[in-house]
């Protein structure tokens, strides 16, 4: 089964821009290159045109098995380059999220609990 993760992130940490920069595109090609390795299979990033900037500037959306998922979370290039984005850019978030069939599966497993629950 698939999982995906998000990365979000706010606005550059002033004084710290060039490097916030630097970060993007690190960061960028080294998911590129998870795709390559099929440990992902889907990687984007994406900037807001609309949001409370300052919070929400930006975010990556990535996709794959979750075995593979949860070992890129320990790997220590993913652990640096997080710690590395703890210094240039705020409101740093990491979420893990259900896709794929799990989507349909929590839908399943909502229905059976509100039938247990009498709801």
């Amino acid at each position: 089964m698939e999982i995906g993760l998000l990365i979000r992130y706010g606005k550059l940490v002033p004084g710290r821009e060039k490097e916030a920069i630097d970060l993007f595109a690190e960061t960028a090609k080294f998911y590129e290159g998870k795709m390559k390795e099929k440990v992902l299979t889907y990687f984007e990033p994406f900037f807001l045109r609309t949001s409370d900037i300052e919070e929400e500037l930006g975010f990556f959306i990535m996709k794959g098995p979750a075995p593979e998922v949860f070992k890129l979370m320990e790997d220590e290039k993913y652990l640096w380059l997080l710690m590395k984005a703890q210094y240039v850019v705020e409101h740093l978030k990491t979420d893990i999220l259900t896709v794929g069939e799990g989507i349909q599966e929590q839908i399943e497993r909502a229905s059976k609990v509100r039938v247990e629950l009498g709801i």
